[in-house]
């Protein structure tokens, strides 16, 4: 859990994410969201919340919004956003990926949004997720990856210095790997670069659901 104020870390961060994000939001990236999230229903959580941008665009079909955000500044920025959810219910929690406090079978859907680079055991938090997550939920992903050949020695050899400016944003990992070592099934996932000018931010975008 984290302290009101937040680590040195967490305030750059807080600071620096938006100024960055802004342009692309208002552009294709925000219309990618939308795309995304259009899957989402029932409850749902959102993991990593940050300061909210993928909250506009949860359709009403969901019926409760569970964000989680343990940065204590960017939860306090997520205050302006909460006039623009649809659903009927929402809270906004502190919370730690590895130890989500929520019963298993807790949620019809998951979602992470540019979350999963910055975690120090991303195969224990997806544990976490598919323990959160009922049998016939769906796990939403959209993360940024290590890229291929010449943009991947780049990711490689910026992630040091961007996890410690970034809050721990590591750019060369390799989330489908994750995935594939997890209790999740692939259902559909998409490749692209971000949009907004980043062609050096490789994604990937879509869906699991737990494996049986």
């Amino acid at each position: 859990m984290s302290s009101e104020r937040g680590t040195l870390g967490q305030r750059v961060f807080a600071r620096i994410y938006p100024r960055v994000m802004e342009r692309a939001e208002r552009g294709a990236h925000g219309a990618l969201r939308a795309r995304h999230l259009s899957r989402a229903r029932g409850r749902t959580l959102d993991l990593g919340t940050g300061n909210g941008y993928s909250v506009p665009h949860y359709p009403a079909e969901v019926a409760e919004l569970v964000m989680v955000e343990p940065n204590p500044v960017l939860r306090g920025q997520l205050q302006g956003v909460v006039g623009r959810i649809r659903a009927p219910r929402w809270e906004i929690l502190d919370g730690d990926a590895y130890r989500l406090p929520f019963e298993d079978d807790s949620f019809d859907t998951v979602a992470a949004s540019l979350v999963f680079c910055s975690l120090d055991d991303p195969d224990l938090a997806l544990r976490e997720v598919h323990r959160v997550l009922r049998a016939e939920g769906t796990f939403l992903f959209h993360e940024h990856v290590r890229g291929r050949g010449a943009r991947g020695v780049v990711h490689d050899l910026i992630s040091p210095v961007q996890r410690r400016l970034g809050d721990g944003c590591r750019p060369n990992r390799d989330f489908l790997d994750t995935v594939g070592r997890s209790p999740f099934d692939l259902v559909e996932v998409e490749e692209l670069d971000m949009p907004g000018g980043s062609a050096w931010v490789p994604l990937v975008i879509g869906a699991a659901s737990p494996a049986r």
